[in-house]
């Protein structure tokens, strides 16, 4: 029996559709898409806040090929009185109806598997529930952990406490969607399969925010904070023989780690750049291409 072919995977991040200095390296790492498709291409969250979601997804609506995204916390802002619903109505109702209609699977709904390659995709938007570093800010800054709640640096608010609204708090929320994508791993786990992760919120610390090489500062403790949990690591290990390849976003700073036998990579990209990463399975090999702004290449 002859091996199957390669499959050509393309995963990016934090496109953040719509934000000027953005576009043209959108534009650009669309054009590149276009002109060599993948087998799959994957858009792991921050694809386009409110109507640009839309409008990202229907760009690359065309390509021929297959395609899934997990959303980002800024893809489930809302604004007072949005006629789309409050955060968790626009995160379980109003975008996967928009993916249906582009052509995209809702990887939070549901597995992508491979049957002819034995390899599955899981994942979702996963989220933060101050574990990485509550105990360190504890200890370290006592009188300062009402910041984790409030989500308030020292300069600065995260502007999720301004344009999450739902029925959740972010412990409750973290715990439900660890619990979804636990029931995903397993099922392709039944099946046989290898299996790569895609999350928005990076899936391992290993992959968030660097930390300071001196002391924690109060704001780097909570940037570490808000970037992930340890049930999703917890649960990650329990399918660590399985698991070949965590991609995550959300940091806008590309890193590469070996983390418990996965190899585990945040895609990067920022606002005025954009990044992407290709994996050719079953031979394993990564390459990253960024595309930059005028400005950057001036």
């Amino acid at each position: 029996m002859s091996s199957p072919r390669k499959l050509k995977l393309l995963f990016t991040a934090d496109l953040h559709w719509g934000i000027a200095k953005g576009m043209d390296a959108n534009n650009a790492l669309y054009e590149s898409i276009k002109e060599n498709t993948p087998d799959v291409l994957i858009l792991a969250g921050d694809i386009g806040h409110a109507e640009n979601f839309d409008v990202c997804l229907e760009k690359f609506a065309s390509l021929n090929c297959i395609k899934a995204l997990v959303p980002g916390n800024h893809d489930i802002w809302v604004s007072n009185d949005d006629e789309r619903g409050n955060s968790w109505e626009v995160y379980t109702q109003h975008l996967p109806k928009l993916a249906q209609k582009y052509g995209f699977h809702y990887l939070d709904q549901a597995p992508l598997h491979f049957p002819e390659w034995k390899l599955s995709l899981v994942g979702n938007i996963n989220w933060y529930d101050y574990s990485w570093s509550e105990a360190a800010m504890s200890s370290l800054f006592p009188e300062e952990v009402h910041r984790l709640n409030s989500k308030r640096f020292l300069r600065g608010q995260h502007n999720d406490f301004n344009f999450i609204r739902w029925q959740h708090d972010d412990k409750s929320f973290t715990k439900k969607i660890v619990a979804e994508l636990a029931q995903h791993l397993q099922q392709a786990s039944n099946l046989g399969h290898q299996i790569i992760v895609v999350t928005h919120h990076p899936a391992c610390r290993a992959i968030s925010f660097p930390m300071p090489d001196s002391v924690p500062t109060v704001d780097s403790l909570l940037w570490e904070a808000l970037g992930g949990n340890q049930l999703l690591e917890e649960e990650l290990m329990k399918y660590k023989d399985s698991i070949a390849y965590l991609f995550s976003g959300h940091t806008h700073r590309e890193r590469k780690e070996d983390w418990e036998g996965m190899h585990a990579y945040n895609i990067g990209g920022d606002y005025h750049y954009k990044r992407q990463l290709e994996l050719s399975w079953p031979d394993q090999t990564v390459i990253a291409r960024e595309f930059l702004s005028p400005s950057d290449l001036a």
